[in-house]
């Protein structure tokens, strides 16, 4: 049941073919690329969309304090094609070199034999933490098709130190 409440919070959008040549591919395949924006989806030559790639990635994002989530946007090139048109998320945090499965959630292309997906993730504070470093991959079949890592920073809580005996 813990996994319905937080694919609930965590919104993803339809994959959607990319339009890049084989350049991004060749050079990030198996890794997920993460952006507090929207990646482009086309460019002048496989060269210039590699280094636009490359430019725009980021591994740290800060918490949106009025909403207390992060919505993290994603470009994902995979080892093999898409058998079908489904894969599984997962989420794990990296704690001490242990990582922990913290969401698992199928999602599903508008298409067969896709190589790359374009999506985006929102992360809710209270399911996720904050000041942690995850683990995301997309499987399919059983196979880990893509990884990659990312850290979701953001202010901790506050704590004086100070206990009162005296409050009821």
């Amino acid at each position: 049941m813990r996994f319905r409440a937080v694919a609930i919070l965590v919104a993803l959008s339809v994959a959607g073919t990319l339009l890049w040549a084989n350049g991004p591919h060749e050079a990030f395949s198996g890794r997920i690329l993460f952006s507090a924006q929207r990646f482009p989806v086309s460019a002048k030559s496989p060269a210039s969309s590699t280094a636009a790639l490359r430019k725009q990635a980021a591994t740290s994002f800060q918490e949106n304090k009025a909403s207390k989530n992060w919505k993290i946007y994603f470009a994902a090139f995979l080892k093999s094609k898409l058998a079908g048109t489904e894969y599984t998320l997962k989420i794990y945090a990296i704690d001490r070199g242990k990582n922990t499965l913290l969401a698992t959630l199928p999602q599903f292309t508008d298409s067969r034999g896709q190589d790359a997906l374009l999506s985006a993730l929102t992360l809710e504070r209270k399911e996720f933490g904050v000041n942690r470093e995850l683990l995301i991959d997309i499987e399919a079949q059983g196979k880990v098709l893509a990884a990659g890592r990312l850290k979701i920073l953001g202010e901790g809580e506050k704590y004086s130190g100070k206990v009162n005996f005296n409050e009821n």
